[in-house]
């Protein structure tokens, strides 16, 4: 597939470039097939949340001093995190949640703020201006709608979420999954790692958190007449030294409690490389029945060290839990359980 670029065209892409801090001396490299090469292990840890906290209003940026120190405080927490319990610690409080610490107990706490064109961000999220989800619309999304018609999360495997299932995760797209319910600050886990493979049709995005492939065609149209799917339907084009990706026909139960999504649901994302060893990851979210206007995030993406890799992810808990789950509701609706 063959794109023309206009001289002006290309002076913006210079352009957006050298705002993304790239180095004006730095050729980007290209595949076999003359496409910017974006092959390799890419990771994206970093403490900067997807929200940015209210109290910041519509500031951007950190200055450096503040960076620092937050990324000094953070160094601290984790030295202390490394430390041995106290055998003497009491029982979690009556009521209390239970959550995965073992399991993030091996986790690395992200340190870094994420720092783009210069900048130490206070959010993922640029805009709206203020850092947060825009005003949520009138809407109400599949899981929403069945708990109206009075199934409850138990009723069915339909009604628990698409992770509890073992299907896919929660977000729409991979890294969208990084920047979390709260924030990207609960640990340096699987979700934040991918592989970019490519060819002269397609782009393979290998995501580390559930083994997820991405098989992005290099096309003009989407696939419209086979359906909604898990992760929607993309496409991608190269212009100048990026890549872009448009997905669109997602399935309705890939919304989720942070990022509510309906069926015209569209996502596009942009990967532009601005040293040999660094990504800026662009995203807008487009949902004109949930939200009241888009959403567009940046995240840098830094080439994992030599000698660290992808690992095998496996989802077994929907194949042994489920049958557990449902049994007990329906022992319980038939009062055998107390």
């Amino acid at each position: 597939m063959t794109h023309r670029v206009s001289p002006l065209f290309a002076l913006l892409l210079i352009l957006q470039a050298n705002v993304h801090g790239a180095d004006p001396d730095w050729t980007v490299p290209r595949t076999e097939y003359g496409h910017p090469d974006l092959q390799g292990l890419w990771t994206n840890a970093t403490q900067t949340p997807f929200l940015r906290p209210r109290s910041l209003g519509n500031r951007q940026a950190y200055t450096e001093e503040e960076a620092r120190e937050l990324e000094r405080i953070a160094r601290e927490e984790e030295a202390r995190r490394l430390l041995p319990g106290d055998p003497a610690r009491p029982p979690p409080p009556v009521g209390g949640v239970i959550n995965q610490q073992a399991d993030q107990n091996f986790d690395i706490a992200p340190i870094e703020i994420a720092r783009i064109n210069g900048e130490y961000r206070t959010s993922i999220i640029i805009d709206p201006p203020d850092g947060r989800l825009p005003p949520r619309l009138d809407f109400k999304d599949v899981y929403e709608q069945w708990r109206e018609q009075g199934f409850g999360p138990s009723d069915g495997p339909e009604m628990r979420s698409i992770q509890d299932r073992c299907i896919a995760a929660l977000v729409q797209l991979p890294l969208l999954y990084t920047f979390g319910a709260v924030n990207s600050a609960d640990g340096d886990n699987p979700s934040r790692n991918i592989q970019i493979v490519q060819n002269g049709n397609y782009v393979l995005i290998l995501w580390e958190y559930f083994g997820a492939a991405r098989i992005v065609r290099l096309a003009d149209d989407h696939l419209d007449n086979f359906g909604p799917k898990w992760r929607g339907d993309s496409i991608a084009r190269y212009e100048g030294d990026s890549l872009v990706i448009h997905t669109r026909n997602f399935r309705p139960e890939q919304t989720n409690a942070f990022l509510r999504a309906s069926a015209e649901l569209e996502i596009t994302e942009t990967f532009t490389p601005v040293s040999p060893d660094e990504l800026v990851f662009r995203f807008t979210i487009v949902d004109p029945l949930v939200y009241a206007q888009s959403i567009t995030g940046e995240i840098s993406l830094q080439r994992m060290a030599p000698g660290e890799k992808l690992y095998e992810f496996a989802c077994h808990e929907g194949n042994y839990s489920f049958p557990s789950i449902l049994r007990a509701a329906r022992m319980e609706e038939a009062g055998l359980l107390r």
